[in-house]
């Protein structure tokens, strides 16, 4: 669960007060799969849930329509914290370590997603490893969907990245600072034309190993895109920011639904970046009940570049 806290002056090490407490069930996985649901997509939600905290997402499940398949566990589901400074418009996030699953639970999950997991369906795997599950998690979930049909998208960082790009997952989306466990290659910011041309190249040798699709967000400067056959780069309008939390979450599940619609790459990544936009301009994380995106996505802008993949032999159309 998320629990947001909103304060006029955010005073480090100083006693602050809220003006507004407010919580939401919460989690990279959470916010996704809401947010699909917002979007009219049929979901089903895995993970682990214990606790008090638990039940609480788990009635949230209810109330949204969510399919909700958590594997219950002894631990109890964790609270994290997010800080907003009304003024500066910025937020400080502080996630607690959260429950440790023991390898029955881990089993558990694992075989939900094997016995229910179908041909044509997309597998969102977004965040982190709770503790106790192995860093090769998702690249066996991954392996396994594949087997059954399914494209897989992964939202992590660090070694449980590396993992999962080992095995070719369908596609990848991540910030810049997570892109570079993939990429150590890649420029630590993308402010000049040259950090753009090498970001798109590290870019192009992810998908030459064998990711049919990157994404690298770049917060407010928008976002870049490779495929095997396109190379975009996406610019959202501007917003006046509350709170970014789950704009990149709410990015990945706006792209899901339009692409999964048969949408155009490029008009998948304009609607994801149009719903991560109005996900900031909220206070809570959320496009609402019924979203309206029409007018983001039409001052969303895009500009296609050469995939130029000459270097690296790869040819031919998305698998």
């Amino acid at each position: 669960m998320d629990r947001t806290e909103e304060i006029e002056y955010f005073r480090p090490h100083q006693v602050n007060r809220a003006l507004v407490s407010t919580p939401r069930a919460g989690g990279k996985s959470f916010i996704v799969a809401r947010a699909l649901r917002r979007l009219g997509q049929d979901v089903t939600l895995y993970g682990f849930l214990g606790g008090p905290t638990g039940q609480y997402l788990r009635a949230e499940c209810a109330k949204l329509g969510i399919r909700d398949r958590h594997t219950t566990i002894e631990g109890e589901t964790r609270i994290n914290t997010v800080l907003v400074d009304r003024h500066a418009g910025l937020a400080t996030v502080i996630n607690e370590p959260g429950p440790e699953i023991s390898k029955t639970e881990a089993e558990s999950l694992r075989r939900a997603l094997d016995e229910h997991i179908e041909a044509g369906d997309i597998l969102v795997l977004s965040g982190s490893l709770p503790r106790g599950i192995p860093l090769d998690t998702y690249a066996g979930l991954i392996t396994s969907a594949r087997q059954r049909g399914a494209r897989a998208i992964v939202d992590a960082e660090g070694e449980v990245l590396v993992s999962a790009v080992s095995v070719g997952p369908w596609a990848v989306k991540c910030n810049l600072q997570e892109f570079r466990a993939i990429a150590p290659d890649a420029p630590e910011e993308v402010t000049t034309e040259a950090a753009r041309q090498q970001l798109f190249d590290c870019m192009r040798v992810i998908v030459a190993a064998g990711v049919q699709l990157v994404i690298v967000t770049l917060g407010a400067n928008g976002l870049l895109a490779v495929s095997r056959t396109e190379a975009l780069e996406v610019s959202a309008p501007s917003v006046v920011a509350k709170n970014p939390t789950g704009s990149g979450d709410t990015f990945l599940a706006a792209f899901v639904a339009a692409y999964s619609n048969a949408s155009s790459l490029e008009y998948a990544l304009k609607f994801g970046a149009a719903a991560a936009s109005a996900n900031a301009a909220v206070l809570v994380p959320d496009i609402g009940p019924s979203p309206q995106l029409d007018t983001l996505v039409a001052g969303t802008t895009v500009i296609r570049h050469e995939p130029d993949f000459a270097d690296s032999g790869v040819a031919g159309t998305d698998r």
